[in-house]
């Protein structure tokens, strides 16, 4: 027997990964009713992964994000919660954040904009009416909770509203349908990273990233720089793997600083050849990541200097997903067409992405990295889908195709495109329009004025 409960708002938004969340506390601010649907018991998504956040300088080093991207680092300052941003020769800039700060923060957040959360509730059903989107049915301890709203918001980050809705899209890489590979985020302590350097001193060929933009991505970095993400130890990883020792299908060692001394997050874990928006896949991707996590730890205490007594901290409370659906709004940003916004010559751009092109590979051991010299906009059409109405494409649901996503996809740029949204939603609930009408220099005014940098 099911409870049956109807609820009604301006503004509903599912998922609070970067992009609901985001999206959600804006649009509240901005007068809307807004209630925001959540799977898990934490908000925040991959931002409380154990992550840094990526994008927040570009590759000069010029400042990128601004607005609620920077109100969460000044309010993560506030309580500890990080060190801000790192300059760095091959990811342009690590912001270190501490996740448990983050789920407190985002709550706070919310509480304060007059957001209604609701938690461990899962999308069970969309209401259609002629292309457009009227209600939802979520689901949480045995009721079923319909909520009517007049903007939906889509932030679970594989698109299951878009999906549900009928939204079209493309799965995985145009072309091949490749999808990047999942990670299970951890947390260690216990670790020496004086120990650890010592030993990249005299094995120097173990220090990461050898292309030539990596210039300056080197030991004294690593000590230097408080906030860093430090890939290597190749050869190491290469002879474990052919012994069999390291069953992992990562061809270098990750770790990522946090905002503490004492921990260290580990982007170690790969999980190759899984769609994960499908229910059995995402299940196996799951079994295999905890596996994997086992295994690194075994070999990180019996080979890593400086490692030999940590102790398992944190796991995600999701599976880390790069990759799954891409939806096809009412713009669609290209490989082709990054000369033209990578000027900067568009006014219907809402966010700057300063991050590389990053691929990981969906059926291998490595990455693949691209320097992006100059930051290219993301245009408002890729935020709203192609046919549905009433509906918004937030976080990494955005309408790129797979090359553009392969740097759009990380949390920067997805809380600046999440914050135009929830402008957005708010003019179209007030003036009573169609969420693709409404005037994107309206949206860019208001972002401005809230701190957003839209030109360098």
């Amino acid at each position: 027997m099911h409870k049956h409960v109807e609820l009604k708002c301006d503004v509903a938004v599912v998922g609070a990964g970067p992009g609901g969340l985001s999206s959600a506390i804006i649009a509240a601010r901005e007068g809307m009713k807004v209630i925001l649907v959540e799977r898990t018991g934490a908000l925040g998504g991959c931002m409380v992964s154990g992550l840094g956040i990526l994008g927040y300088l570009d590759a000069k080093g010029r400042k990128s994000l601004g607005g609620l991207a920077q109100e969460y680092l000044d309010k993560l300052k506030e309580v500890g919660g990080t060190t801000g941003p790192t300059r760095c020769p091959v990811h342009n800039a690590i912001t270190p954040i501490s996740s448990e700060a983050f789920k407190c923060l985002a709550v706070r957040m919310c509480k304060e904009a007059g957001v209604e959360v609701l938690f461990n509730c899962d999308l069970t059903d969309v209401l259609m009416e002629q292309d457009k989107v009227k209600a939802i049915t979520v689901y949480g301890k045995c009721t079923d909770i319909e909520i009517h709203a007049k903007v939906f918001v889509d932030g679970t980050g594989d698109g299951d509203l878009a999906f549900m809705a009928g939204a079209e899209y493309v799965n995985g890489q145009d072309g091949t349908g490749l999808m990047q590979p999942s990670t299970l985020m951890f947390t260690v302590t216990g670790h020496n990273l004086d120990e650890f350097f010592d030993y990249l001193e005299k094995n120097p060929s173990e220090v990461g990233v050898k292309e030539r933009y990596a210039q300056g991505y080197d030991l004294n970095y690593f000590r230097e720089n408080p906030g860093h993400c430090l890939i290597g130890l190749t050869e190491m990883f290469r002879k474990a793997r052919a012994s069999g020792e390291l069953d992992v299908p990562r061809n270098q060692f990750i770790y990522i600083k946090t905002a503490s001394e004492k921990l260290l997050t580990i982007n170690t874990t790969r999980i190759i050849n899984i769609d994960a928006s499908d229910p059995f896949e995402l299940s196996r991707g799951l079994e295999e990541g905890y596996r994997q996590i086992e295994n690194l730890l075994a070999f990180m205490r019996k080979n890593i200097p400086g490692f030999e007594n940590v102790v398992l901290a944190n796991i995600s409370p999701t599976l880390g997903i790069r990759e799954t659906r891409h939806f096809i709004g009412k713009k669609r940003l290209t490989k082709d067409m990054l000369p033209a916004y990578s000027a900067r010559n568009e006014d219907d751009i809402i966010s700057l992405c300063s991050y590389n092109l990053d691929f990981h590979s969906g059926n291998g051991d490595h990455i693949d990295l691209f320097r992006v010299d100059e930051p290219f906009g993301i245009p408002y059409g890729c935020l709203v889908p192609q046919r549905i109405k009433g509906l918004f494409l937030s976080g990494r649901t955005l309408s790129v195709d797979g090359y553009v996503f392969a740097a759009a996809r990380v949390i920067g740029p997805l809380v600046t495109c999440a914050e135009a949204i929830g402008i957005a939603a708010a003019i179209a609930v007030k003036k009573n329009m169609e969420v693709s009408d409404v005037d994107v220099q309206e949206i860019r005014k208001i972002l401005i004025a809230h701190g957003a940098i839209l030109q360098l």
